[in-house]
């Protein structure tokens, strides 16, 4: 596997370009700050299952999704300011 180092400032500048280097070109980059390694972007180690090979991740009684609904419900009976103003959307 090949490997990039480029520096925070490229990375931010070049950071699609460098995920692509790492999903399709199967390379890792290093990112450094003043010469010094600080990250590494690269694969997951278990190839096509990522977050949710974790468990627990995707656990349906988790207290998250109880919340995501109330917001989305909530959003559901506001108005849109669009609307609130007269107009139409």
């Amino acid at each position: 596997m090949h490997r990039e180092e480029v520096s925070i400032a490229e990375a931010k500048t070049h950071f699609s370009e460098l995920i692509n280097k790492v999903v399709y070109g199967h390379e890792e980059v290093v990112i450094t700050k003043r010469g010094k390694p600080v990250a590494v972007i690269s694969t997951p180690a278990e190839k096509g299952k990522g977050l949710a090979s974790v468990r627990g991740w995707l656990d349906e009684k988790d207290p998250y999704f109880k919340e995501l609904e109330t917001i989305v419900e909530k959003r559901h009976k506001q108005r849109l300011r669009a609307t609130a103003k007269g107009r139409k959307v």
